[in-house]
């Protein structure tokens, strides 16, 4: 029986890919972090991409390049992104009702897995 695109997409962005890059909520808050200062010369005084943002814009990307051309890997991958984007919001509210909250947030160079 042929994988679906969602059971693709479940596999991908769970274990080694977390192992790799850490959760989604720390990955996409250092990719955030980086396309912030990349773009602060464009943006708004005290402006900032935050993850959901990025997220969003890779989706976008993927619809885009879908349009273009329909393939399965722009749908695998949107499905990918948009897993990790409810991972990343699901965990980002459990941090921020949790008591330590600015410990448990992982920034650009922090190599610590967990």
């Amino acid at each position: 029986m042929t994988e679906s695109i969602l059971e693709e997409a479940q596999r991908l962005t769970g274990g080694d890919r977390q192992k790799d890059y850490g959760p989604p909520l720390d990955d996409w808050s250092r990719t955030a972090e980086l396309w912030t200062t990349l773009l602060r010369h464009k943006l708004k005084p005290g402006a900032s991409i935050t993850w959901d943002d990025g997220m969003r814009l890779m989706i976008a990307m993927k619809l885009s390049r879908d349009v273009h051309s329909m393939s399965r890997d722009n749908m695998v991958d949107t499905a990918g992104y948009a897993r990790c984007r409810q991972e990343a919001a699901e965990e980002s509210e459990r941090r921020r009702d949790a008591p330590d909250y600015f410990s448990q947030v992982r920034t650009y160079g922090d190599k610590a897995n967990g």
